[in-house]
């Protein structure tokens, strides 16, 4: 029979990492209000040792999974990549929350505007972490990046960005990686929100932070840096300027200080594997509660 429904608006891309916690409550609210056949969900698993293949089928079974051995995201990344037949592709963590319309949002302004990128609008969720996680979190915004929203978890890249930005290499900071080489041609999408949860612990909370730190390091020595090398210090000095200008932040100051000096000496202490993914167990933990 002639089947005379239209193709998916766009391929979603989930790689996921031990996920089987998160990733049926990250499908459902993906689809919750979505239409039969709007999106093609591939979700590719790497290294799993868990039910996530299992879990994530019997939230959404006409889900693609894509399964490797090795524990890599980016190689998980490169074969949904492979697999995926529709444009934009829109690549979702399988911990972070968003839905049917932010996916509509984010597809339709791409395809409108002809930018290689898009990405929503983050909103972090703090209410079950330890207050100086909250502290942190609330001097940490008023970094000058977020001026210009913060680009991670949750985005849209068109076919000519995915050919612009090639196979993925063996990096820690995918996301960064991907706004690094496109941000000549980025849009950012207000009406496509999306729920961050924030670690529980500071000791989680770092572990994220060196994991960024590192990555980022890892970029700027293989030579993709900041376009302009002087953004990076005129960001500092206007971030420390605001913070000093509201006394309620000094606090969330000291606990954001203290925590990139432990996420730094955590880095130059380490002799693990440089490209050992510091996972936060914790906001896991929170999403099951």
């Amino acid at each position: 029979m002639f089947d005379s429904s239209p193709p998916p608006i766009c391929s979603i891309v989930i790689p996921a990492f031990n996920e089987a916690a998160v990733i049926g409550e990250t499908l459902e609210a993906l689809l919750e209000g979505a239409l039969e056949n709007e999106f093609e969900i591939i979700v590719a698993c790497n290294g799993c040792i868990d039910a996530t293949a299992d879990v994530a089928r019997k939230a959404a079974p006409f889900t693609k999974i894509v399964i490797t051995k090795k524990a890599s995201k980016t190689m998980a990344l490169n074969q949904a990549i492979a697999v995926a037949s529709h444009y934009p592709i829109v690549f979702l963590d399988a911990d972070i929350k968003t839905s049917a319309t932010a996916v509509r949002k984010l597809t339709e302004r791409i395809n409108r505007t002809c930018a290689y990128l898009a990405y929503g609008r983050a909103r972090f969720e703090t209410r079950r972490s330890s207050w100086s996680v909250r502290t942190f979190y609330k001097a940490w915004q008023q970094n000058p990046y977020f001026d210009r929203r913060k680009m991670g978890g949750f985005f849209a890249v068109s076919g000519l960005g995915l050919q612009k930005l090639g196979l993925f290499p063996d990096i820690l900071s995918d996301d960064e990686y991907v706004r690094r080489n496109l941000m000549d041609s980025t849009v950012w999408v207000e009406e496509a929100p999306y729920i961050v949860q924030a670690p529980r612990t500071l000791w989680n909370l770092i572990k994220v932070r060196s994991r960024i730190y590192r990555g980022n390091r890892a970029l700027e020595d293989s030579g993709i840096r900041f376009r302009r090398p002087n953004q990076k210090t005129r960001n500092a000095f206007t971030f420390i300027r605001r913070l000093i200008r509201q006394p309620s932040l000094w606090l969330g100051a000291l606990i954001f200080a203290v925590t990139v000096v432990a996420a730094h000496s955590k880095n130059r202490l380490a002799t693990d594997n440089p490209h050992h993914w510091d996972r936060d167990t914790s906001a896991r933990n929170v999403l099951k509660d």
